[in-house]
């Protein structure tokens, strides 16, 4: 049987439209979202505006929290 994933209360501090030019000539227009959650400073993740939707941005903050979560902080005297 599959464990259930964890949920994360996450709040959604920004949402922006950035126009970027990968290439000479070429606008792109990119979705830069901000957010916070428990325990996590804010982060900024970002998609194409033209691939944003809502299910996509809440599994693009999963995948980006599970990942933060995975990270071990360093510790240490000096």
């Amino acid at each position: 049987m599959s464990k259930p994933k964890e949920e994360y209360n996450v709040t959604v501090l920004n949402r922006m439209d950035i126009t970027t030019f990968p290439k000479l000539g070429v606008a792109e227009i990119r979705k830069h979202i901000t957010y916070v959650a428990a325990g996590l400073p804010p982060r900024t993740i970002q998609m194409l505006k033209d691939e944003w939707s809502l299910q996509k941005e809440k599994t693009a903050i999963r995948n980006d929290i599970e990942e933060r979560l995975k990270a071990r902080p360093e510790s240490y005297t000096v």
